[in-house]
Protein backbone atom coordinates (compact mmCIF):
# COMPACT_ATOMS: atom_id res chain seq x y z
CA UNK A 1 0.00 0.00 0.00
CA UNK A 2 1.37 3.43 -0.91
CA UNK A 3 -0.35 5.60 1.70
CA UNK A 4 -2.33 4.65 4.78
CA UNK A 5 -4.07 6.81 7.34
CA UNK A 6 -4.89 4.67 10.37
CA UNK A 7 -7.49 5.76 12.92
CA UNK A 8 -6.72 9.44 12.44
CA UNK A 9 -8.24 12.02 14.78
CA UNK A 10 -7.71 15.76 14.54
CA UNK A 11 -9.23 18.62 16.50
CA UNK A 12 -8.88 22.37 16.35
CA UNK A 13 -7.99 23.88 19.70
CA UNK A 14 -8.06 27.32 21.29
CA UNK A 15 -4.86 29.12 22.28
CA UNK A 16 -5.39 27.70 25.77
CA UNK A 17 -5.52 24.10 24.53
CA UNK A 18 -9.27 23.64 24.80
CA UNK A 19 -10.83 21.60 21.96
CA UNK A 20 -13.06 23.82 19.84
CA UNK A 21 -14.11 21.36 17.16
CA UNK A 22 -13.24 17.75 16.33
CA UNK A 23 -12.75 17.51 12.56
CA UNK A 24 -11.57 13.94 12.02
CA UNK A 25 -12.60 11.10 14.32
CA UNK A 26 -10.98 7.68 13.90
CA UNK A 27 -10.71 8.07 10.13
CA UNK A 28 -8.88 5.49 8.03
CA UNK A 29 -7.90 5.59 4.35
CA UNK A 30 -5.75 3.39 2.12
CA UNK A 31 -4.36 4.50 -1.23
CA UNK A 32 -2.73 1.93 -3.49
CA UNK A 33 0.05 2.59 -5.99
CA UNK A 34 -1.33 4.47 -8.98
CA UNK A 35 -4.89 4.64 -7.60
CA UNK A 36 -7.01 7.79 -7.95
CA UNK A 37 -9.34 8.78 -5.11
CA UNK A 38 -11.79 11.66 -4.75
CA UNK A 39 -12.78 13.08 -1.36
CA UNK A 40 -16.10 14.94 -1.32
CA UNK A 41 -18.16 16.43 1.47
CA UNK A 42 -19.61 19.68 2.77
CA UNK A 43 -17.49 22.75 3.46
CA UNK A 44 -15.83 22.56 6.85
CA UNK A 45 -16.01 18.77 7.02
CA UNK A 46 -12.22 18.40 7.21
CA UNK A 47 -11.29 17.58 3.61
CA UNK A 48 -8.36 19.99 3.46
CA UNK A 49 -7.27 18.91 6.94
CA UNK A 50 -7.14 15.30 5.74
CA UNK A 51 -5.08 16.31 2.70
CA UNK A 52 -2.65 18.26 4.87
CA UNK A 53 -2.20 15.24 7.14
CA UNK A 54 -1.63 12.95 4.15
CA UNK A 55 1.02 15.33 2.86
CA UNK A 56 2.70 15.76 6.29
CA UNK A 57 1.94 19.49 6.28
CA UNK A 58 0.17 18.84 9.60
CA UNK A 59 0.05 16.01 12.11
CA UNK A 60 -2.83 14.03 13.66
CA UNK A 61 -3.70 14.18 17.34
CA UNK A 62 -4.14 10.41 17.30
CA UNK A 63 -3.41 7.66 14.77
CA UNK A 64 -0.61 7.50 12.24
CA UNK A 65 0.25 8.10 8.60
CA UNK A 66 2.25 5.40 6.82
CA UNK A 67 3.98 5.55 3.44
CA UNK A 68 4.82 2.18 1.90
CA UNK A 69 4.42 0.65 5.33
CA UNK A 70 6.70 3.07 7.19
CA UNK A 71 5.34 5.49 9.78
CA UNK A 72 6.14 9.12 9.04
CA UNK A 73 5.84 10.21 12.67
CA UNK A 74 9.49 9.55 13.43
CA UNK A 75 10.89 11.94 10.82
CA UNK A 76 12.35 15.30 11.79
CA UNK A 77 11.54 18.54 9.98
CA UNK A 78 14.36 18.26 7.44
CA UNK A 79 13.56 14.63 6.68
CA UNK A 80 9.87 15.43 6.17
CA UNK A 81 10.70 18.29 3.81
CA UNK A 82 12.95 16.03 1.75
CA UNK A 83 10.28 13.30 1.74
CA UNK A 84 7.58 15.70 0.51
CA UNK A 85 9.80 17.08 -2.22
CA UNK A 86 10.75 13.62 -3.43
CA UNK A 87 7.50 11.67 -3.09
CA UNK A 88 4.55 14.11 -3.09
CA UNK A 89 3.26 16.68 -5.54
CA UNK A 90 0.78 19.34 -4.39
CA UNK A 91 -1.84 21.20 -6.43
CA UNK A 92 -4.05 23.76 -4.70
CA UNK A 93 -7.08 25.80 -5.71
CA UNK A 94 -4.79 28.82 -5.98
CA UNK A 95 -1.75 28.05 -8.12
CA UNK A 96 0.79 29.67 -5.71
CA UNK A 97 3.18 30.52 -8.56
CA UNK A 98 5.86 33.06 -7.70
CA UNK A 99 4.91 36.22 -9.59
CA UNK A 100 8.47 37.44 -10.14
CA UNK A 101 9.51 34.22 -11.89
CA UNK A 102 8.69 32.96 -15.36
CA UNK A 103 6.55 29.90 -15.97
CA UNK A 104 9.73 27.92 -16.73
CA UNK A 105 11.45 29.04 -13.51
CA UNK A 106 8.38 28.26 -11.40
CA UNK A 107 8.24 24.73 -12.76
CA UNK A 108 11.88 24.04 -11.90
CA UNK A 109 11.74 25.21 -8.25
CA UNK A 110 10.96 21.79 -6.66
CA UNK A 111 13.91 20.19 -8.47
CA UNK A 112 16.53 22.59 -7.15
CA UNK A 113 16.98 21.11 -3.63
CA UNK A 114 17.53 17.61 -5.05
CA UNK A 115 20.89 18.52 -6.67
CA UNK A 116 20.22 15.99 -9.40
CA UNK A 117 20.96 15.92 -13.10
CA UNK A 118 19.47 19.23 -14.23
CA UNK A 119 19.81 18.21 -17.86
CA UNK A 120 17.28 15.44 -17.21
CA UNK A 121 15.09 17.86 -15.25
CA UNK A 122 15.09 20.32 -18.16
CA UNK A 123 14.16 17.50 -20.53
CA UNK A 124 11.25 16.42 -18.33
CA UNK A 125 10.08 20.02 -17.92
CA UNK A 126 10.07 20.51 -21.68
CA UNK A 127 8.15 17.28 -22.27
CA UNK A 128 5.50 18.18 -19.69
CA UNK A 129 5.16 21.77 -20.90
CA UNK A 130 4.77 20.64 -24.50
CA UNK A 131 2.19 18.07 -23.48
CA UNK A 132 0.20 20.64 -21.52
CA UNK A 133 0.35 23.27 -24.27
CA UNK A 134 2.52 25.65 -22.25
CA UNK A 135 5.87 25.41 -24.02
CA UNK A 136 5.45 28.48 -26.21
CA UNK A 137 4.66 30.72 -23.20
CA UNK A 138 7.34 29.35 -20.87
CA UNK A 139 9.12 32.72 -20.60
CA UNK A 140 6.00 34.59 -19.48
CA UNK A 141 5.24 35.42 -15.85
CA UNK A 142 2.07 34.37 -13.98
CA UNK A 143 0.54 37.84 -14.28
CA UNK A 144 0.60 37.42 -18.06
CA UNK A 145 -1.15 34.03 -18.02
CA UNK A 146 -4.80 32.99 -17.78
CA UNK A 147 -6.17 31.13 -14.77
CA UNK A 148 -6.21 27.87 -16.71
CA UNK A 149 -2.60 28.32 -17.83
CA UNK A 150 -1.51 29.05 -14.26
CA UNK A 151 -3.23 25.91 -12.96
CA UNK A 152 -1.68 23.76 -15.71
CA UNK A 153 1.69 25.21 -14.75
CA UNK A 154 1.02 24.23 -11.14
CA UNK A 155 0.33 20.66 -12.27
CA UNK A 156 3.62 20.52 -14.19
CA UNK A 157 5.45 21.89 -11.16
CA UNK A 158 3.84 19.22 -8.97
CA UNK A 159 4.96 16.46 -11.34
CA UNK A 160 8.49 17.66 -12.12
CA UNK A 161 10.14 15.35 -9.55
CA UNK A 162 8.14 12.28 -10.61
CA UNK A 163 6.25 11.93 -7.32
CA UNK A 164 4.52 8.75 -6.22
CA UNK A 165 1.52 10.66 -4.88
CA UNK A 166 -0.32 13.76 -6.06
CA UNK A 167 -2.51 15.64 -3.57
CA UNK A 168 -4.93 18.13 -5.13
CA UNK A 169 -7.16 20.47 -3.11
CA UNK A 170 -10.05 21.80 -5.23
CA UNK A 171 -7.73 22.10 -8.27
CA UNK A 172 -10.55 23.26 -10.57
CA UNK A 173 -12.35 25.45 -8.03
CA UNK A 174 -11.22 28.74 -9.58
CA UNK A 175 -11.70 27.70 -13.21
CA UNK A 176 -14.58 27.94 -15.67
CA UNK A 177 -16.15 24.73 -16.98
CA UNK A 178 -13.96 24.48 -20.07
CA UNK A 179 -10.67 24.93 -18.22
CA UNK A 180 -11.88 22.69 -15.38
CA UNK A 181 -12.52 19.92 -17.89
CA UNK A 182 -9.09 20.40 -19.49
CA UNK A 183 -7.34 20.28 -16.13
CA UNK A 184 -9.27 17.20 -14.96
CA UNK A 185 -8.39 15.30 -18.12
CA UNK A 186 -4.78 16.39 -17.77
CA UNK A 187 -4.53 15.19 -14.17
CA UNK A 188 -6.11 11.81 -14.84
CA UNK A 189 -4.13 11.12 -18.03
CA UNK A 190 -0.76 12.04 -16.53
CA UNK A 191 -1.39 10.09 -13.33
CA UNK A 192 -2.43 7.03 -15.33
CA UNK A 193 0.55 7.24 -17.67
CA UNK A 194 3.10 7.66 -14.88
CA UNK A 195 1.33 5.43 -12.32
CA UNK A 196 0.99 8.32 -9.88
CA UNK A 197 -1.53 7.84 -7.09
CA UNK A 198 -3.83 10.80 -6.61
CA UNK A 199 -6.09 12.06 -3.82
CA UNK A 200 -8.34 14.91 -4.96
CA UNK A 201 -10.55 17.01 -2.71
CA UNK A 202 -13.38 18.38 -4.83
CA UNK A 203 -16.93 19.67 -4.93
CA UNK A 204 -17.10 19.10 -8.69
CA UNK A 205 -18.96 15.91 -9.76
CA UNK A 206 -17.07 15.91 -13.06
CA UNK A 207 -13.73 15.73 -11.29
CA UNK A 208 -14.86 13.06 -8.82
CA UNK A 209 -16.31 10.85 -11.55
CA UNK A 210 -12.88 10.51 -13.17
CA UNK A 211 -11.40 8.85 -10.09
CA UNK A 212 -11.25 5.14 -9.24
CA UNK A 213 -13.08 5.63 -5.95
CA UNK A 214 -15.17 8.40 -4.42
CA UNK A 215 -15.40 8.90 -0.66
CA UNK A 216 -17.60 11.28 1.28
CA UNK A 217 -16.25 12.86 4.43
CA UNK A 218 -18.91 13.50 7.02
CA UNK A 219 -18.82 13.74 10.80
CA UNK A 220 -15.12 12.97 10.82
CA UNK A 221 -15.18 9.72 8.86
CA UNK A 222 -15.13 8.49 5.28
CA UNK A 223 -17.81 6.47 3.54
CA UNK A 224 -17.30 5.07 0.06
CA UNK A 225 -19.73 6.04 -2.67
CA UNK A 226 -21.20 2.72 -3.83
CA UNK A 227 -21.64 4.12 -7.34
CA UNK A 228 -17.93 4.90 -7.82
Amino acid sequence: MLLEARNISKSYKSRYGRTIREVLNGLSLAVGEGKRIAITGPSGSGKTTLLNLAGTLDFPDKGEILFRGYSLSGMNTAELAAFRNREIGFVFQSHHLLPQLTLWENVLIPALPLNGNMKEVYKRAEELLRETGLWDIRHQKPGELSGGECQRTAVVRALINKPSLLLADEPTGSLDNRNASILTELLTSLSARENIAMVVVTHAPGVASGMDKIYKLKEGRLTENSDS
